[in-house]
């Protein structure tokens, strides 16, 4: 187990440092640059106070030449320009760094949710995913400047420093200085074990809290619409309470050895500084050994006051990322296709189809049926006997337990997952919009469509009143979620950015069930006798909208009960005939309109 562990901090670490040297040119650049500026500080750091030392030994000897004096002052000026200007260089091209590693980051997290299968996007939380990328962006961080930039650079100025103590002050000193940095370092890798089980509590609730408030202001108007802001707001306090505790219960923990911390420094500090005392009373020092050796211990003690808080927050880091570097560690590639499968209207078959979500409870069960090249084919039933299921298995976001499904003749597993879905044009009755214009969520499946092809697709969807009505045209703003249309018109722009890709098979679940009678089939209509070159699945709940399909079938248990034409089914006095007379038994005048519209 512990080898297990110390292989994944490898790993993480090996991870941060293809996030530091990347591929990119300027990348390198920026890197070489920031750890020449980071190697130039240390060694100004070291050098600075020998200067101060040799001009204040020159004036306590009385010895030294006054442009000997000029010359050490306009030297420790310099070093201490020098210095800070590389510092905010430091500083500048750490913020590049940054802002590089979090597109890299969010880029190859966003990748792996889009690469998931359609049954863990359907677990997957808005709210907790956006915390993980939080995480994950500030832990690199952490880890990363935490070492690189602080822990290294620290370690390197101390060694330098022990060094020019010892060969100037001799092993005392040094054993001293070496003494207090040991345990200073010790105490704080026991709050680096202590706090971690704390960290991934923080973490847990945190991301609970982030899902929480995600999913509140998503749903905004449901909560006022049935007046629940106080209980939605008191769950929501719940979580970020649990949140804030957890995070004051680190932070009190992380103080208070950070406080024992400090105890070390100070003593330390105290006893090099009691030394240097004595030894000067006795004529072995000089006052300006006396102020390099100060100027070294303010140097570093000062940085040594917060470097147990950096191993700290480096560590957590590198801790956080060991649990998200799965998600984080590639990014997975998608590529336009360069063809569409099909170069005309392809047939579809299901042989003896079984599915089930979950083993031994089926949705489909030995379903059996075929759809000839560009007919178009509506299939009806009562809710949950599986049409949505045929759809999503035609698009490979599942896979049967047995039988197949031919496209072309040929078994659909053949095809690949990608290419399959960016040759079918697909919408469903929950018309998901982007938070964009008319114009881009209507372009979103073919941004490079002609303007007389999205004229053709907003005619088609009976979009031209809503294009009409809106103050920008296409260029409007529809809202997060389309929120300011309403649910039929997004219904529609769901199905003229379906129509609008160049696509042989249209696969539409109840894409018109928010629109009134009229408006349906009007739609139905123009897909009925303008998409003749397009293979048309169509699940439909108003039978006389699709009357006139091609091929129209009925489900019942996961089962195809009936198959065949409107007036085939009706002479089988079945399913499908009972269904028709029902709706249209409840609604003769809705029945009229449909008929008017044919």
């Amino acid at each position: 187990m512990k080898a297990l562990k110390i292989s994944k901090t490898f790993k993480t670490l090996g991870f941060l440092l293809s996030c530091l040297w990347a591929n990119e040119r300027y990348a390198r650049v920026q890197v070489a640059a920031a750890i020449a500026c980071t190697a130039f500080v240390i060694g100004l750091s070291v050098v600075t106070p020998v200067l101060l030392k040799w001009l204040i030994d020159g004036f306590s000897s009385v010895s030294i030449s006054s442009i000997t004096a000029y010359m050490l002052c306009v030297a420790y000026g310099c070093a201490w320009f020098l210095s800070q200007a590389l510092r905010r260089g430091e500083q500048y091209l750490a913020i590049a760094i940054n802002e590089r590693i979090k597109r890299f980051i969010t880029l190859n997290y966003v990748s792996q949710v889009l690469d998931r299968s359609a049954a863990a996007l359907s677990d997957q939380q808005s709210g907790a995913a956006a915390s993980e990328v939080s995480r994950a962006q500030d832990s690199v961080m952490r880890a990363l400047f935490g070492i690189f930039w602080n822990i290294a650079p620290l370690c390197v100025a101390i060694g330098l420093a022990c060094i020019v103590v010892f060969s100037l002050f001799g092993a005392v000193y040094a054993a001293v200085l070496i003494g207090f940095l040991t345990a200073y370092l010790y105490s704080t890798m026991l709050t680096v074990a202590h706090c971690t089980p704390l960290q991934r509590k923080k973490n847990l609730r945190s991301d609970r809290a982030s899902a929480c408030l995600i999913d509140t202001l998503t749903h905004a108007d449901t909560v006022k619409a049935f007046s629940n802001e106080a209980s939605e707001l008191a769950q929501l306090e719940g979580a970020f309470r649990a949140r804030e505790q957890a995070s004051i219960q680190i932070a009190r923990h992380m103080e208070v050895l950070g406080a024992l911390q400090l105890l070390i420094v100070g003593i330390g500090l105290t006893t090099l500084t009691s030394l240097a005392c004595r030894d000067i009373l006795a004529h072995r020092l000089t006052v300006g050994d006396f102020v390099l050796l100060n100027s070294y211990l303010l140097q570093f003690t000062l940085p040594l006051s917060t470097f147990g808080y950096v191993i700290r927050e480096a560590r957590l880091g590198l801790f956080n990322l060991e649990e998200l570097l799965d998600k984080i560690n590639t990014r997975r590639l998608f590529k336009p296709a360069s063809r569409t499968l099909f170069e005309r209207a392809p047939s579809i078959e299901f042989k003896q189809a079984d599915f089930s979500h979950v083993p031994g409870k089926y949705v489909l069960r030995e379903a059996s049926f075929s759809i000839p090249a560009g007919a178009f084919c509506a299939i009806v039933g009562p809710t949950g006997v599986g049409k949505s299921t045929l759809m999503k298995l035609l698009l490979r976001l599942y896979s049967l337990d047995s039988g197949a499904i031919l496209i072309n003749g040929q078994p659909i597993e053949s095809f690949s997952e990608h290419v399959l879905r960016q040759s079918v044009s697909y919408a469903t009755q929950d018309a998901h919009l982007l938070d964009r214009s008319l114009r881009e969520n209507i372009c979103f499946a073919c941004p490079q469509a002609a303007d007389t092809e999205i004229a053709r697709a907003i005619s088609t969807t009976a979009l031209t009143p809503v294009v009409a009505a809106a103050s920008a045209g296409l260029e409007t703003p529809i809202g997060e979620r389309g929120n300011k249309l309403s649910g039929g018109e997004r219904q529609r722009v769901a199905l003229a950015r379906a129509l609008l890709r160049p696509s042989h098979l249209l696969l539409l679940d109840e894409p018109t069930a928010a629109l009134d009678a009229h408006t349906e089939a009007t739609i139905f209509k123009n897909l009925h006798e303008e998409y003749r070159q397009t293979t048309r699945l169509i699940i439909a709940h108003r039978l006389p909208a699709i009357q006139h399909a091609d091929l129209i079938l009925v489900l019942k248990d996961g089962t195809i009960a009936e198959q065949g034409n409107h007036r085939s089914l009706l002479a089988q006095d079945g399913i499908y005939a009972s269904l028709w007379y029902k709706q249209v038994g409840s609604n003769v005048i809705e029945q009229r309109q449909v008929s008017a519209a044919f």
